[in-house]
C-alpha cells in the first residue's frame, strides 16, 4: 500500500508517526564527481539538493531544467540520469535515505515494511531556501558521526526536510507541470501580437495565476509580463532593423494599436524612441553560428557572446561568453541574459529554435545563409552593425589577394580542373561552388567536372548547391585534374581512399594517374565566412603551386 498525498499538518504528523527513517548518505558533489549512477533502477530514495549552477536531468524520459533552489526527490523504481554535456557549474548535495511504513500495531509489537514511495516526487521549488540550506549543511556536517544519538539527529534533521517538502506540495514541479508550463510559454512566442493575460497563461499550464508567476520567474528570470514584453519589442526591433516599416504599422504588428502608446513603452524600455533606435551603432551584437562570428570579426567587432566551435584561437579566445554546441539553450539563455546584446545573429537553421528560447532577450536577426553567398552576407551583416566600410575594405583586399593567388597558381597548374569531397558512411559528397568548393572554383577560376558543373549552373553563383551525393562508383563521373580528399584526419582520408581504390573508376582517374590526389582538414575548410575564406585562399595555393599540402599518392 502505497502513501497517500497529505496537506494538513495533522496528516503530515500522522504520516511521520508511521514511518521510520533511516539515512544512507549525503554527499556534496561539483560536477565532475557525479555521474548519476541512477542510471539503472533506484533502489532507495534519493533527494538532490541543486546549490549551484545549472544542467539537465532525464527522468522518465523527459528533460528536466536542474538550477539553483530547487530540489529533485527521487523515489526507488525512477530511472535518473544528469545529461554530461549540458550542465555549467552544478553543484548539488545528494542525500540517500530509507522509509519504512508501519505494517503492523499490537500492543507488544510493531512491524515495518519498506516503503517506495512518497506523497510528492519530482522537481519542487524551495521558498524557504535558507532554512532548507541549514538542515542539509546539518546533515552533512555530520556524516561521518558514528554516535548513536547523532545518528538519531540526523533522522530528525531529515524528518525536517521532508516536512517542509510536504507543506510546499503545492510548489511540486512535475514532468506534466514542465510540459503544460512549456505549452504556455510556447503560446507566447506564437501569439505575443494578441492580448494575452495571466490568467490564460496559467489556465494552460493549469496552476494558479499566482504560483504560476513565481514558477515563470525562476524558470525564465522574469516576469510574465516582462517576458512578452520583451518578445513584443524585440520583436518590433526586427521590423525597424530589417524592414524599415513605419512604426505605426510596426506597432500593430506586436500587438500595439496605439502608435505613441507603443513609443513610450519603447523609450521607457531602451531609452530611446523607435525612430532613434534605427540610428543607433549596434556592436554588442552575439552569433549563434561561428560562421557569423567570423564574418563580425572581419568587420572589427569581437562579440561578447557568440558561437566558438572549430573557429581559430585568435578569435575564439577574445569571446567573453562563448557558445559551446555541446551546451543546452538553457545556458545559452543564462550567458545570453548575462551579455545582454543589442541583437542576436543567427543561421536559418536554428532561428525558430533562437526565437523559442530566447527571443524576449534581443531581437533575432536572420542571415539568409542558403540563398545568398559570402559577399552578400558580409554586406548584409555590415549594414546591420554600422560596418559598411569595414567590409569594403576587406572586399577589396581580399580581390587583392585572390588576383595575387591566381598568378602564383595559374603559372604553376595552367587551366586545370578540381573535384572536392568528403566521406559519409552513405557514400561521397561532391562540393559545388560554394563552403569548401568556393576558393577552388570561385577565387582561383578552377573548372569543376562537367556533371557537376550542370548542377553548378542551376543556381545563383554560391548559393542553393553546398553538395551533390555519390556512391564510391561514381567517383569516375567527376573527372579532373585534381582530387581533394577532405576529412578530419589524414588517417580517415585514406581509409575513405580505400573505397575509391576498390572500384574500377579509380585507377582510370584522372588525378589518380597524374599523382594529384590531396588530403585537406575538413575543420580548416568547413567555415564560410571571410577570415576562414582568406585562410583557405592561402592553404590552396601552398598546395598547388607545390610548397605545401598532403599527397596521398
Amino acid at each position: 500500500m502505497s502513501m497517500g498525498l497529505h496537506n494538513t499538518e495533522t496528516d503530515i504528523e500522522t504520516l511521520f508517526q508511521q514511518t521510520l527513517l533511516e539515512v544512507s548518505a549525503i554527499e556534496y558533489l561539483d560536477y565532475g564527481s557525479y555521474r548519476s549512477e541512477e542510471s539503472s533502477e533506484l533502489d532507495h530514495h534519493v533527494l538532490l539538493f541543486i546549490v549551484g549552477g545549472s544542467g539537465e536531468m532525464l527522468l522518465h524520459g523527459q528533460m528536466l531544467q536542474l538550477s539553483r533552489k530547487h530540489v529533485l526527490l527521487l523515489l526507488p523504481g525512477m530511472k535518473a540520469v544528469i545529461n554530461s554535456m549540458h550542465q555549467a557549474n552544478l553543484k548539488l548535495y545528494r542525500v540517500s535515505f530509507e522509509l519504512y511504513r508501519q505494517s503492523e500495531s499490537t500492543d507488544s509489537y510493531r512491524g515495518y515494511e519498506k516503503e517506495r514511495s512518497f506523497p510528492v516526487q519530482g522537481q519542487i521549488a524551495i521558498h524557504q531556501y535558507g532554512l532548507f540550506s541549514r538542515l542539509i549543511k546539518l546533515l552533512y556536517d555530520n556524516r561521518h558521526s558514528l554516535d548513536v544519538a547523532m545518528k538519531l539527529q540526523q533522522s530528525i534533521y531529515m524528518y525536517a526536510i521532508l516536512r517542509m517538502l510536504l507543506k510546499e506540495a503545492q510548489s511540486v514541479i512535475t514532468i506534466d507541470t514542465w510540459n503544460a508550463f512549456d505549452q504556455s510559454v510556447r503560446y507566447m512566442q506564437d501569439a505575443y501580437h494578441t492580448d494575452i493575460t495571466l490568467d490564460k497563461l496559467a489556465d494552460l499550464a493549469g496552476l494558479n495565476p499566482s504560483y504560476y508567476s513565481t514558477l515563470f520567474k525562476q524558470k525564465m528570470d522574469k516576469s510574465p509580463i516582462e517576458y512578452l514584453t520583451g518578445l513584443r519589442m524585440n520583436r518590433a526591433k526586427e521590423l525597424l532593423l530589417l524592414s524599415q516599416d513605419k512604426i505605426r504599422n510596426v506597432a500593430r504588428e506586436v500587438g500595439y494599436k496605439d502608435e505613441f502608446y507603443f513609443s513610450r513603452r519603447f523609450k521607457a524600455q531602451y531609452g530611446v524612441a523607435p525612430s532613434v533606435y534605427l540610428k543607433h551603432h549596434h556592436s554588442n551584437v552575439a552569433s549563434l553560428s561561428y560562421a557569423c562570428t567570423d564574418h563580425l570579426y572581419t568587420l572589427g567587432i569581437v562579440p561578447y557572446a557568440a558561437r566558438i566551435d572549430k573557429g581559430p584561437t585568435s578569435i575564439t579566445d577574445r569571446v567573453s561568453e562563448p557558445l559551446e554546441s555541446s551546451q543546452s539553450w538553457d545556458i545559452w539563455r543564462q550567458k545570453l541574459i548575462r551579455a545582454k546584446p543589442d541583437m542576436i545573429m543567427c543561421k536559418e537553421n536554428i532561428s525558430l529554435q533562437a526565437r523559442n528560447n530566447i527571443g524576449d532577450i534581443a531581437p533575432i536577426i536572420v542571415i539568409p545563409w542558403m540563398q545568398k553567398d559570402i559577399f552578400y552576407h558580409i554586406q548584409e551583416i555590415a549594414q546591420l552593425v554600422d560596418k559598411e566600410q569595414a567590409a569594403k575594405e576587406w572586399r577589396e583586399r581580399h580581390e587583392q589577394r585572390v588576383e595575387l593567388a591566381r598568378k602564383k597558381v595559374g603559372s604553376a597548374t595552367g587551366s586545370k580542373s578540381v573535384v572536392i569531397c568528403t566521406f559519409t558512411t552513405n557514400g561521397l559528397r561532391i562540393y559545388g561552388a560554394r563552403n569548401m568548393g568556393h576558393v577552388f572554383y570561385r577565387s582561383l577560376q578552377m573548372r569543376p567536372p562537367e556533371k557537376l558543373q550542370r548542377q553548378i549552373d542551376k543556381y545563383d553563383i554560391g548559393t542553393g548547391l553546398v553538395w551533390v551525393a555519390a556512391s564510391a562508383e561514381e567517383i569516375g563521373d567527376y573527372e579532373a585534374d585534381y582530387l581533394l580528399l577532405i576529412a578530419n584526419s589524414e588517417q580517415e582520408a585514406r581509409a575513405g581512399m580505400k573505397q575509391l581504390q576498390a572500384t574500377e573508376a579509380w585507377l582510370r582517374h584522372p588525378a589518380v594517374k597524374s599523382g594529384r590526389v590531396f588530403f585537406m582538414s575538413f575543420n580548416q575548410w568547413l567555415i564560410y565566412a571571410p577570415d576562414s575564406i582568406d585562410r583557405q585562399l592561402e592553404e590552396a595555393v601552398a598546395l598547388l603551386a607545390g610548397s605545401g599540402g598532403r599527397q596521398l599518392i
